[in-house]
């Protein structure tokens, strides 16, 4: 869009100039009314809170990097970077002062400490999804808005019955909640501003996420004075060791937040099934935790890769998992998803090679077919020009069904278990059972013979096998023999449940040339790996010689 001559606006420019418009007259207010009601030790520590904000927010707008990691590393839109941890920081102290101010004033109504250890919980639980981003993924994940409203009814409900002194402590919470507010959800919200920004011709378009940031940590230090009041009030003249709790408690968070890696190479180490496949660009994939449960799978894979080859170069690292059917190769659900960058990554620079890990859940489809055998694959891809760019497999521990795709694991979605045959034609030793079999009496030569086995299973099985049909011709002794997987390749054995109740019809091609007359049919079933028979006895108990089950007669016409 053109505008003439006129001088058009820089977005720095226009981001600087609204970052002063509002820090200068709020920090102008706070300086007025609140902070020469704080005692001196609380006065230092709102001075450092503030300085610490101005200091990140002005190098990440001025400070030049030289790399994509450096990018990464001061953008206040990113995780688990040096914004993202003063932010994560800042709103755990609101809920230290909160807790200290209940622990230090014992005195005060049962119904006020209340309300401030209630504060005590809800920022530090913020602070932790500020930094992990728990509303994204995560089972625990409590939205922002029912958090802030659970504040301010609260705030308002205790401010009625507080003394009037206290009203200006409460006031200046609710409008620290209130900025934030306005930061977090309403323009995180808002979409681009392109074109003109009120009366200024923009040069592009003006990304608000600067803003949000920054107002958020606005909101969260006035918040941070509003509790040192609180505090302030309680205790005006602290003793030598609270102050120096109060001034540890950053640093003691800032530490709790940098041990998390170890957490997580804990549970590597204990609970992932070990895997070593490596993709290019250094990507590998070192492990991985799979439970099927109900209708999804739930997926925890653990990567390693170096964040100076994806952070803050426009490149994403980024996972698909898709689960296929193995009979059609059909893919029944898929989801893409980035990779978490790793927290410990701005800690030991762009050349460490951190443990990226990411939680998914691939939700079954409505309607997806039970007792089928089921790949779970896992591609890795790099996100270049809106396209994903996937990863060769150049080294795997693991089966790849193509040269981008390794398998993770092989499900089967159980039916309702069914009630079992009180008297099954043959029972095999590894737990497996011939329910029932419709054999026709006569079929022409040439025809195709149809044949329905009804399989059970009382255990799981962990092995592969094969069933054979042996017709045996009465009066010259030739045989005519048939094999193939029970249930055919839709279910192998080896994923076989306890409870499972099936049943196939097999489709036997019968040559054109097969000796007319009556033939006697067995069944049985031997291990994939060895070619050896499974021992298998009637319902009475007793065995079948050669562990061929006898299924009748049949007349070739």
């Amino acid at each position: 869009m053109s505008y003439g001559t006129e001088l058009l606006i820089s977005e720095d420019t226009i981001i600087r100039a609204v970052l002063i418009l509002v820090y200068v007259p709020v920090c102008a207010l706070v300086y007025w009314r609140l902070i020469p009601r704080l005692s001196l030790a609380y006065k230092r520590l709102a001075g450092l809170c503030l300085a610490a904000q101005v200091f990140v927010i002005v190098a990440a707008l001025l400070y030049r990097p030289k790399s994509g990691f450096e990018v990464w590393l001061w953008n206040m839109e990113q995780e688990w970077n040096i914004p993202s941890t003063l932010t994560s920081t800042q709103l755990a102290l609101v809920g230290g002062i909160a807790f200290l101010t209940v622990w230090l004033s014992k005195k005060r109504p049962a119904w006020e400490r209340l309300y401030l250890a209630s504060i005590g919980l809800i920022f530090p639980y913020l602070a932790l999804d500020e930094y992990f981003k728990l509303h994204e993924h995560g089972q625990l994940a409590i939205p922002y808005s029912a958090l802030g409203a659970i504040i301010v009814i609260a705030t308002i409900v205790v401010a009625l019955r507080s003394p009037r002194q206290k009203l200006i402590w409460h006031g200046s919470l609710l409008a620290g909640v209130a900025i934030g507010v306005m930061g977090g959800i309403i323009i995180d919200r808002m979409p681009p501003l392109c074109g003109r920004f009120v009366f200024l011709p923009l040069d592009g378009c003006l990304q608000l996420s600067f803003w949000e940031e920054s107002l958020e940590l606005l909101g969260i230090w006035v918040a941070i004075v509003a509790l040192l009041g609180h505090l302030s009030d309680a205790v005006p003249k602290p003793k030598p060791k609270i102050q120096g709790l109060l001034y540890m408690a950053p640093a003691l968070w800032i530490l709790l937040l940098l041990l998390a890696p170890l957490v997580l190479q804990l549970e590597f180490r204990f609970l992932a099934q070990r895997a070593d496949v490596q993709f290019e660009s250094g990507v590998a994939l070192r492990g991985y935790r799979i439970d099927h449960e109900g209708d999804s799978v739930r997926i925890r894979l653990y990567a390693t890769a170096r964040p100076r080859d994806y952070i803050g170069r426009g490149v994403s690292l980024g996972y698909s998992v898709h689960m296929v059917d193995q009979e059609s190769g059909e893919s029944i659900a898929s989801l893409n998803e980035v990779a978490h960058i790793p927290q410990d990554a701005w800690l030991f620079g762009p050349a460490y090679a951190p443990l990226f890990h990411n939680g998914l859940e691939l939700p079954f489809p409505p309607g997806t077919p039970t007792n089928r055998a089921y790949w779970i694959l896992l591609t890795i891809w790099r996100e270049k020009v809106n396209r994903h760019d996937f990863q060769q497999i150049i080294a795997s521990d693991r089966q790849v069904l193509s040269n981008t795709q390794v398998v993770l694991a092989e499900i089967v979605l159980p039916k309702a278990a069914s009630a079992s045959s009180t008297a099954p034609l043959a029972v095999f030793d590894n737990g497996l059972s011939l329910d029932d079999v419709n054999l026709p009496g006569s079929i022409k030569a040439g025809k195709t013979l149809n044949v329905a086995f009804l399989w059970r299973s009382d255990s799981d099985s962990q092995e592969d096998y094969v069933q054979f049909l042996h017709m045996g011709h009465e009066e010259t002794g030739a045989w005519f023999v048939y094999d193939q997987q029970p249930l055919g390749p839709r279910l192998p054995a080896r994923l076989w449940y306890r409870g499972l109740a099936d049943s196939e019809t097999w489709r036997v091609p019968l040559p054109p040339d097969l000796a007319p007359g009556q033939y006697n049919v067995f069944t049985g079933i031997y291990r994939a790996r060895d070619g050896v028979r499974v021992p298998a006895t009637d319902a009475e108990g007793a065995p079948f010689v050669d562990a061929r089950v006898a299924l009748g007669s049949l007349i070739v016409e």
